[in-house]
């Protein structure tokens, strides 16, 4: 399959289509221009290149966009789209006969060569921002432009080493597929599907002759995701289902077991950047905290109902914080007074209080500092979603799900999930279901945890079935 980059070139809410010249292939149709990556040469470098070829003028090559695949007559390529958000010098025809800029909803209306299609519909797809009164925006959704989907400002976030609002980097994406390869023709299960960053990728080296099945209890971002991945014209499974249940969905597919899977545990950025999900440490919102609203207790209600020792004993054992104790009296002292706190907002103030930290002590310094409250947000969404109990169903399953030669891997993402995985991982190890007991996890590049810092906690644990 050979290599080709594609340029989403960004100016003032457009996007640059060049017209293909007579002469070449597809002439007269409209192109995200670029070209073809050469050995040893990264999709950034050959989009610099092509572009200084081409067109004439030095890019500023942004984060990836989409991929894509499409089969010509000399053979099928991958088309890699990427951001660029500014680039210097004068445009040239060079390859090209007319250049546009286009409204990104009104890209379809173009007769396009029949790779930039799906690229098109992806860009299409998206919506800016509603307009919002005054001078500032007020509510999270104004604030973070990347939630309507706005190309330059997820590049933009990117580039200042954050995580774009409502997006989700897959975390370490390139050990996750050394670990699963060989993956042309496999059947694949992602029992975490998320935004779909790794389903995306292992759909590719899986092939036509194979097959992805992507779980997720989230049935809100599942639909999304699943749309994503039909534009992106890669075909996955999709089952909204808690990896506690993956045997019964396998079952259900017809499938005794796959030959890779992975199991990206935690909460995913999109659930973590929209305040109605309660989640959110950034703006205010209900205090939910489930994976799945359609079903369970929310974090409100099992504060009211939980006693103080429970309380202490959750922030503690899941949570790892060392104020469980006084964070536990304080939530009691509120609900005796009628102010347990029922929305994100009242239960960061509540942990401050317990804490003795002032408004100020409250903010972050940059990405990589922890929120004072954090841990107590990861401790009740462990309790409120059982995930405890679930991951030690999946770990009970785990031999039973992968084929012999089969390989698997879990990301975790704190000391508790660390615990489950690597005791159970040794003791199936011990009594050989797996090649080798896992060694040490391996942990994410300081590359990737500047670019995306959600990464920085990540565990990747691997074995193969004997």
């Amino acid at each position: 399959m050979i290599p080709v980059c594609a340029a989403v070139i960004l100016r003032s809410g457009k996007i640059l289509l060049a017209r293909r010249r007579p002469g070449l292939r597809h002439a007269g149709m409209w192109e995200f221009p670029g070209g073809r990556v050469e050995p040893e040469e990264t999709p950034a470098a050959a989009l610099i290149r092509e572009l200084r070829e081409e067109l004439g003028i030095e890019a500023v090559v942004g984060a990836e966009f989409a991929r894509c695949r499409h089969a010509y007559d000399f053979g099928e390529i991958e088309l890699i789209a990427l951001l660029v958000p500014s680039f210097t010098g004068d445009l040239k025809l060079i390859d090209h006969d007319q250049f546009a800029w286009v409204e990104a909803r009104r890209l379809l209306e173009y007769d396009l060569a029949p790779a930039d299609i799906p690229i098109a519909k992806a860009l299409a797809a998206h919506r800016r921002r509603d307009r919002y009164r005054g001078t500032h925006p007020r509510r999270f959704s104004e604030k973070y432009k990347e939630l309507g989907g706005d190309p330059a400002a997820t590049a933009k976030a990117k580039a200042r080493g954050s995580t774009p609002a409502g997006a989700h980097l897959p975390v370490m994406l390139d050990e996750v597929i050394e670990a699963l390869e060989p993956l042309a023709g496999a059947a694949v299960l992602d029992c975490t599907l998320g935004w779909g960053g790794h389903a995306a990728e292992l759909a590719r080296r899986a092939g036509p002759q194979g097959s992805v099945v992507g779980l997720d209890r989230d049935g809100e971002e599942l639909a999304r995701t699943g749309q994503r991945l039909q534009d992106l014209g890669l075909k996955v499974a999709l089952r909204q289902s808690d990896y506690a249940d993956a045997r019964k969905v396998l079952a259900g597919l017809g499938l005794a077991g796959v030959d890779a899977l992975l199991a990206d545990l935690g909460a995913s950025s999109m659930q973590l950047d929209r305040p109605e999900r309660g989640m959110s440490l950034k703006a205010d919102g209900p205090l939910d905290l489930r994976m799945d609203r359609s079903q369970g207790r929310t974090a409100a209600d099992w504060l009211a109902q939980a006693t103080q020792s429970e309380i202490a004993d959750a922030l503690a054992r899941f949570g790892e914080e060392p104020d469980a104790a006084k964070i536990a009296a304080g939530l009691i002292a509120l609900a005796a007074c009628g102010r347990a706190p029922k929305t994100t907002r009242e239960l960061v103030a509540a942990v401050a209080a317990a804490k003795g930290l002032g408004p100020g002590r409250l903010r972050k310094k940059d990405a990589f500092s922890p929120h004072p409250a954090a841990r107590t947000f990861q401790a009740l969404r462990i309790v409120v979603n059982d995930e405890h109990g679930a991951l030690r169903t999946l770990l009970e399953d785990l031999p039973d799900l992968v084929h012999a030669g089969g390989r698997a891997v879990l990301l975790t993402f704190h000391a508790g999930e660390e615990a489950l995985v690597e005791d159970a991982l040794r003791a199936q190890a011990g009594v050989g279901l797996w090649r080798a007991a896992p060694t040490a996890a391996l942990r994410p590049s300081p590359e990737e945890v500047r670019a995306n810092p959600r990464a920085r906690s990540a565990r990747l644990w691997r074995v193969v079935r004997v």
